[in-house]
């Protein structure tokens, strides 16, 4: 038997070794930049294995038949290919590896008006998703953005990082883009938040911090950007329909109705390629009935969106469209904090009511071009007609619009350098009851270099330049500048720092409006003159790419000086020879805002089902320089910014900006459970810690208020969905589930509990 087992060893020696096993070779590289990787295990179901060399090419041994064979290395998601073996036949099997990093990274455009991946981007950018909106029944944008952290609205004023206060309307420190294009009004530089087309919407983009560079004046704390849908291969066609209803008031004395408020909306879409030309329809109704007496917002919209592009796709065009009637009541202070919660000051008699019902016509109207040279270089072409129609309570009116055109080359040169540079501006023309006859224009030039480094370092660079002129005034020509730098530390690791300057005109209702709100007056300043500032952040973004989880933690430090800053003041003033009790907006001189905001968002698994989170909290310390030069030396601005932290101690808080939160958290998750979801919000709200004395003095109950609410707010919403089949869903939704009576905005509540039926159907 010995001599046997000998001769058996001996003729396994001396036989081919293709007899036993065959041989699979390839090469493994990066999918994205192609180059070849090192170290990547290659292993078969056997734990048969080898890695690959220097040069990315491995070699591994298997026996004839079917093997699944694992390419697994750090940082990049694991492959498994199924393949048959043959006898006395080698094969060839070369594999493309994907960066986990690469699968984590949102793609955005506003941070560099081109697109790039978030984690290379040198500033703060929070992306909100359409599943997101949708899931939330958000029907205004300005319900919408509430999902980013460190953002929030006062009276349909956006808020970031608390740049602003409480203006009511006149102007905006935040510019609002729809598809790269302005959308701010001509008479009151204002964003409407329901004239976006939300139900069109691919994803909204917020950048925090002065972008003047990039978008010209009210982009001094930051930029809401809109991306809309175009159509897939598919055709799709959306109806979302919702009903809602308000509850009883915590305090019920406080409800003023009947039969409670009813909200009720529906929207639809349609997305359709065909061979040369992409097509989206979108329309809206809106009925709400506000538990805010007086209020009410009655709303249609119609939009479309087309694009033409020839078969090689070098040249693309069209025309983008939005018309949209509304019928809105504001409120603007209650009569007391108790019975009178929802009620307004002054009743509902015209002569001394401050609820203020207008009526508009918006309309927008948007040819674009974008050609592609042959060399690839970019050429785009964007104009805007955008027209509103209002009148007035008292059936004055007005009619205002604005024509922006702006030119954009995007040019890649070798070694990693990208140009993006424009040409920019828009006339605009007022004519109104209250605000009286204006014309003026705004021109522009712009230029931004973007290098990148070893693959590592990526910097860039921008400069503008822009005049604005009004009526006869003479123009002022504003020139900035921006700078930023980004570093990937390691695979999912990236460290950002970036400065850039921004100012505002003021809107002309700032200027010259002339409203009367009962006994109440919005008094013009035609002194007033423009704010800018810069700001300057450093931040660190890392990703999460563990197992079933992916998704990042980011964590920023930022500082904003602010100079001629104006505020919406509180007070009495003289107007037209005698003294009267209103709003003014006034130029404060300086103030400077310090911060820090930690965000996170992402998606993985739980027991096996889908798990999405999206939070974040901000702090700020909002420094009025005006009340007391040495709070401007940066010593005495570091201690007061650590003691904000946790003390707010009288001689802190008099040291503070305005109608500003110091303290913002805020958390939405969303759990999948096969056919259902199950969602959740949390909101926290620090107190206001300074409001206009006056206004304290003259609004009923307000200091109380102010008292009682001196720990701030927390706000839970929830929200519980079924998926009926693939095409169909329904949802239902509570929000302010505690039904806290609160106020973001001092002397208007905001919604008691309230119920929503959502019903949603694609086909």
């Amino acid at each position: 038997m010995h001599f046997f087992s000998k001769i058996f060893l001996i003729v396994i020696f001396f036989c081919p070794s293709n007899l036993l096993s065959q041989s699979i070779t390839g090469n493994i590289f990066d999918a994205s930049t192609s180059e070849t990787l090192t170290g990547v295990n290659v292993f078969a179901e056997n734990n048969i294995g080898t890695t690959s060399d220097i040069k990315g090419n491995y070699l591994l041994q298997l026996s004839p038949g079917q093997h699944t064979i694992t390419f697994s290395f750090i940082g990049y998601k694991t492959e498994k290919k199924e393949i048959t073996i043959l006898e006395n036949q080698n094969t060839e099997l070369n594999i493309q590896l994907r960066s986990i990093a690469q699968e984590l990274n949102i793609l955005v455009v506003s941070g560099s008006l081109y697109e790039k991946e978030l984690t290379e981007e040198t500033v703060s950018i929070d992306v909100i998703s359409s599943k997101l909106i949708e899931s939330t029944n958000s029907t205004s944008l300005s319900d919408a953005i509430l999902k980013a952290p460190g953002v929030y609205m006062l009276d349909e004023q956006a808020n970031i990082r608390g740049g602003t206060g409480f203006t009511y309307g006149a102007g905006s420190r935040i510019m609002l883009v729809v598809d790269d294009q302005i959308l701010l009004t001509a008479d009151r530089g204002d964003a409407k938040w329901n004239f976006v087309p939300l139900e069109i919407i691919d994803q909204v983009e917020v950048i925090k911090g002065a972008s003047s560079v990039l978008y010209g004046s009210s982009a001094l704390n930051g930029v809401i950007s809109v991306r809309t849908k175009w159509p897939t291969d598919s055709p799709q066609t959306t109806i979302t329909a919702y009903q809602g209803i308000y509850d009883e008031p915590e305090f019920k004395p406080a409800a003023w109705w009947n039969f409670n408020p009813l909200t009720t909306g529906i929207s639809f879409s349609h997305l359709q390629k065909f061979s040369t030309m992409d097509l989206v329809l979108g329309s809206n109704i809106v009925r709400e009935d506000s538990y805010l007496q007086g209020g009410h917002s009655y709303r249609g919209r119609i939009n479309w969106k087309t694009r033409f592009h020839t078969e090689n796709k070098k040249i693309s065009y069209g025309i983008n469209g939005n018309v949209m009637l509304d019928d809105e009541g504001y409120f603007f202070l209650w009569q007391d904090p108790d019975s009178g919660a929802y009620k307004p000051f002054g009743g509902t008699d015209p002569a001394t009511t401050t609820i203020l019902n207008w009526k508009y016509k918006w309309l927008s109207i948007d040819p674009w071009m974008q050609i592609y040279d042959k060399h690839d270089n970019s050429h785009r072409i964007k104009m805007r007609f955008y027209n509103n129609n209002v009148i007035y309570s008292d059936t004055s009116g007005g009619n205002a619009w604005l024509m922006n055109l702006d030119y954009q080359y995007h040019r890649e040169f070798k070694y990693n350098v990208i140009l993006t540079t424009g040409l920019t501006g828009y006339y605009f023309h007022v004519r109104d009851d209250q605000l009286l006859d204006h014309d003026g224009y705004l021109a522009g030039a712009y230029l931004q270099l973007d290098k990148k480094i070893f693959n590592r370092l990526a910097i860039n660079f921008g400069v503008r330049d822009e005049i604005y002129k009004l009526d006869t005034i003479d123009g002022v020509a504003v020139p900035i500048f921006k700078a930023g730098i980004n570093y990937q530390m390691g695979t999912f690791t990236f460290l950002r720092a970036s400065f850039g300057q921004g100012y505002r005109v003021p809107s002309l209702v700032e200027k010259y409006a002339r409203t009367g709100l009962g006994l109440l007056q919005i008094v013009p300043n035609e002194d007033l003159n423009a704010e800018y500032g810069w700001n300057a952040e450093v931040g660190i973004k890392k990703q999460i790419a563990i197992d079933d989880w992916k998704g990042y933690a980011d964590f920023a430090v930022y500082i904003t000086d602010y100079f001629e800053m104006t505020e919406f003041t509180f007070g009495t003033y003289s107007y037209e020879g005698a003294s009267v009790l209103g709003f003014k907006s006034l130029n404060t001189s300086r103030a400077r805002l310090g911060g820090f905001e930690f965000t996170m968002n992402g998606t993985g698994k739980i027991l096996g089902n889908n798990f999405n989170f999206l939070g974040g909290y901000n702090y700020v310390y909002p420094a009025d320089l005006s009340a007391d030069s040495s709070y401007g030396e940066w010593d005495t601005f570091a201690d007061n910014f650590l003691h904000g932290i946790t003390h707010k101690d009288s001689v802190f808080l008099s040291t503070v900006l305005k109608y500003r939160f110091r303290h913002m958290m805020r958390f939405d998750a969303e759990y999948e459970i096969k056919k259902w979801n199950v969602g959740a919000t949390v909101n926290y709200f620090s107190a206001m810690d300074n409001v206009d004395y006056v206004f304290q003095f003259f609004v009923p109950g307000l200091t109380e208020y102010l008292e009682e609410h001196e720990n701030g707010d927390w706000i839970f919403d929830a929200r519980i969905g079924y998926a009926i089949n693939s095409k169909q869903k329904i949802q239902f939704l509570v929000k302010n589930i505690t039904n806290r009576m609160y106020a973001l905005r001092p002397a208007k509540y905001d919604p008691p509990r309230n119920f929503t039926v959502q019903y949603k159907i694609e086909f």
